[in-house]
């Protein structure tokens, strides 16, 4: 996703929000406003991929008789889709967000009334990364190196934001997907793993997390649709991790304790036994997992007027709302154009402080 300022409208014009959308490369922006029923984006942080839904009125055929009639309906073809606020601050700026691209799997068409239905994927279901199944042995290779293979076969590119990069002696696939087990990995390394526009993104959320907010939600303000706070102690809540690992060649054992800051010092304590070469090794692995663990402790959702600064993994400031007050990330942000108006909803994780 992309955001900012994207164009100038004229200061005279009242504020509106509009789509750009193409098929194939082709501009389709002029009919999808025309007939517009409504346009959701939802964009999420990690694991899941993002998806694209348009919802168009088709009762003069425009759709089905003209930009859809081809032999197989335009599914596989790529979509693309901008949303553009209009002179949002009577500036005269424009602020955008760019959706990304996706691919077309599905397709409906309903009456009565007459209207189309066109769903996209980021990572589409007849991509082999997906689908296919397969067993394989990796060894002597970083999970950066796993990572750059699978992207590279299934014709992506990587892009690869960690300073923690393991090195697997050896590590199984066993009737797994790439992504899958490509995902298996990353949950256990604590890093997250987000595919978007052709690129497999393997990140820290840690560091978008120290981001500055991009935004204040304050309770009272006229933007603010719905809310839900909740937070949770079950198998979130832990203030320590303890690795340990023993050589089988050597008999000699590696173990370090992370301990979360302001942690109970009598707080439970997250138990791995995995393979490490170090005590910094030791001591990253365990801050990774116990991060893993606690970053669901404290949730939030938010129903808020469409702003196109609020995206995955960007953090936002929270005012008024006593003890759930903090800074928050974004974990999905589902961005829906249409009827006359324009509304994100989101959820969003309180950050972790200090690890």
């Amino acid at each position: 996703m992309e955001t900012g300022g994207g164009g100038m409208s004229d200061t005279a014009l009242a504020r509106r929000t509009i789509i750009a959308v193409s098929i194939d490369g082709v501009d389709i922006s002029e009919d999808a406003n025309r007939y517009l029923i409504g346009m959701t984006y939802t964009d999420n942080e990690e694991d899941k991929a993002d998806d694209l839904q348009l919802g168009l009125d088709d009762r003069e055929g425009v759709w089905l008789n003209n930009w859809l009639d081809s032999e197989d309906g335009t599914k596989g073809a790529e979509i693309s889709a901008v949303i553009i606020q209009r002179n949002w601050e009577s500036t005269g700026h424009d602020r955008v967000l760019g959706c990304g691209s996706f691919e077309i799997d599905s397709l409906d068409s309903s009456e009565p009334p007459a209207a189309v239905s066109i769903k996209g994927t980021s990572l589409p279901f007849t991509s082999a990364v997906r689908t296919a199944t397969r067993t394989k042995a990796w060894e002597n290779i970083t999970l950066q190196g796993i990572a750059g293979e699978i992207a590279r076969k299934s014709g992506m590119k990587l892009m690869f934001e960690s300073s923690f990069n393991p090195l697997y002696d050896r590590k199984e696939q066993v009737s797994l997907s790439d992504i899958a087990f490509l995902k298996g990995l990353c949950y256990n390394a604590g890093i997250s793993l987000k595919v978007s526009g052709g690129i497999i993104v393997l990140f820290d959320a840690a560091d978008y997390e120290q981001k500055p907010a991009v935004a204040t939600i304050r309770r009272g303000e006229a933007n603010v649709i719905s809310r839900r706070f909740s937070t949770s102690t079950n198998d979130s809540n832990y203030a320590h991790c303890h690795v340990s690992y023993t050589d089988p060649q050597t008999g000699r054992t590696i173990e370090y304790t992370f301990t979360a800051p302001g942690a109970d010092p009598e707080g439970q304590t997250l138990k791995i036994n995995e393979r490490v070469t170090s005590r910094e090794e030791a001591r990253n692995l365990a801050m990774r997992r116990l991060r893993q663990k606690n970053k669901g402790e404290t949730k939030a959702d938010f129903t808020l007027s469409g702003d196109t600064r609020l995206v995955s993994g960007v953090t936002v400031d929270i005012e008024g709302y006593g003890m759930f007050d903090g800074k928050y990330i974004i974990a999905t942000a589902t961005h829906s154009v249409g009827g006359g108006g324009y509304g994100v909803a989101l959820k969003l994780r309180r950050v972790l402080e200090g690890y």
